[in-house]
């Protein structure tokens, strides 16, 4: 089962719609409607951090500044500052002051400002957003309620639903989550967040109604992996922040600068699309020639393992590292290690973590005043950048990778280490990361190349059954292995 749900609190105020896990559901029809998600907000006895709209642009200093003020105003509140890169403010406070009153004066200074229309976040991303976590488990619940309905079915013995879900649904819900560039499509349409609640419960519901128990299992196994991953990036920020003072929440804006050039293909993107092309080529085919077979043919084809194997063990490495006290601001970090190939780091940085950032990739040592420009320079050159920084707000934010070291690291980072040693353990873990798409991707070709054959060649009955086994199995071992993997990854 999954860790225990993240510790920090959360709230949401009614806006016409509903927040976390529901708001990412309908998202683009709430967008669409005119109205505003609800406002993310956590916190601990004495300290609240509250959602704030807007101040992420550097021509709002007024209402940050007014923000602030008006907070202080409010009886109970002890101390308040912006963290415009993260858009929240952090308000230190009594006991006795309610959520309420602090949304309330963060609602007016944006109305006061003309913020209240701006972009909420729902992004997911921030470690104590509790939407992650409740995806997940979600997905698995749905995921033993169709274990629980296929035991109850053979019992009594019932038609199974099964027999009622196209196949080819199945398959190609299966087939755009896993191949990149469609997931990618869909992300950019729908957004991030929304994207996956959609395939999560989506991709779980049909399991449930469409599959045998054992999809069912691999797929409560998967949920399992990024459940915990949630958790262990919730108590890691909340053991951070719970012994943080407040000023260390304060950052300036930052100036977002395009990336020059795309992030380079890693293998679990050129596997996964090369196996997704071909399935449906296949699929044309083999519908003009064997209807019956052309099912089939789509779900031997779906690189559900490649793109298993690179979560999972970006999730087990989030759970390591994330043990050892790294704050990971941006969980899709760690998911983009696969792809790179060279490491800048400062001088005085280097002496202590060379040889793990040589693990990784070509050292670049440079001076910290010029980290950002080194990083720019390499991924327009076709490279993709982490780069290890006490400092470099920039730098930081540009790369691919950001690492942060020290007790004030910038808010543009990545994951935040407190010192060397977790430095050291995010690197091993960045370093671990192609070789898990590696085997991710060996592994999808496999189940699709054992898969292939069944299809075409199988007594009809049970066809797709059959086909879909050793997908499944491909995926399932990809999990265990990384997962496996990414749990020693920081040693």
């Amino acid at each position: 089962m999954p860790s225990s749900a993240p510790v920090a609190t959360t709230a949401s105020r009614p806006a016409g719609s509903s927040g976390g896990l529901l708001g990412d559901l309908v998202g683009p029809v709430v967008r669409g409607l005119g109205l505003a998600p609800s406002r993310r907000s956590s916190g601990r006895p004495g300290r609240t951090h509250v959602e704030v709209r807007g101040v992420a642009t550097p021509g709002e200093a007024s209402a940050r500044k007014d923000l602030v003020e008006e907070l202080l105003a409010v009886p109970g509140v002890e101390g308040a500052v912006v963290n415009a890169v993260v858009g929240r403010v952090v308000v230190d406070h009594a006991p006795d002051v309610a959520l309420a009153q602090l949304v309330a004066v963060v609602e007016e200074v944006e109305r006061r400002h003309g913020l209240d229309r701006a972009p909420a976040d729902t992004s997911g991303k921030h470690p104590v957003d509790v939407t992650p976590w409740a995806r997940q488990v979600l997905a698995l619940g749905v995921d033993l309620a169709g274990l629980g309905l296929a035991g109850v079915e053979r019992v009594l013995g019932l038609v199974p639903l099964t027999r009622s879900i196209p196949p080819v649904l199945t398959a190609t819900l299966s087939l755009v989550d896993a191949v990149p560039s469609t997931r990618t499509a869909a992300e950019r349409t729908a957004g991030g967040a929304t994207t996956e609640s959609w395939f999560s419960l989506g991709s779980s519901t049909l399991q449930a109604l469409g599959r045998g128990p054992i999809g069912l299992v691999v797929d409560a196994c998967y949920r399992v992996v990024r459940a915990d991953e949630a958790a262990a990036r919730t108590a890691a920020w909340t053991a951070w922040d719970t012994r943080t003072p407040l000023h260390t929440h304060t950052a300036e804006p930052l100036d977002a600068t395009a990336r020059p050039g795309t992030l380079p293909r890693g293998p679990v993107d050129v596997v996964g699309d090369i196996s997704g092309a071909t399935a449906i080529a296949a699929f044309g085919t083999v519908a003009a020639l064997v209807p019956e077979r052309a099912a089939a043919v789509l779900l031997a084809g779906v690189p559900k393992a490649a793109r298993w194997g690179r979560e999972a063990y970006a999730a087990a490495a989030h759970r390591a590292v994330s043990d050892l006290g790294v704050v990971s601001m941006d969980p899709d970090a760690l998911r983009r290690a696969d792809r790179v190939d060279m490491v800048v780091i400062g001088e005085g940085l280097v002496d202590r973590l060379g040889d793990a950032a040589a693990a990784v990739g070509r050292l670049v040592v440079v001076d910290e005043e010029a980290t950002a420009t080194a990083v720019t320079r390499l991924q327009a050159a076709g490279h993709g950048v982490v780069l290890v920084s006490a400092e470099d707000v920039e730098g930081l934010a540009q790369a691919d990778v950001g690492i942060g070291v020290g007790t004030t690291v910038p808010w543009s980072a990545d994951l935040r280490c407190g010192d060397v040693e977790q430095a050291r353990a995010v690197l091993l873990a960045v370093a671990g990361a192609r070789a898990a798409s590696w085997r991710a991707a060996v592994l999808a070709l496999t189940g699709s190349l054992v898969g292939a054959p069944i299809a075409l060649t199988s007594s009809l009955v049970g066809l797709t059954g059959r086909t879909n086994a050793p997908v499944t199995l491909a995926a399932l071992a990809a999990l265990g292995v990384n997962t496996w993997a990414g749990r020693r990854s920081a040693r």
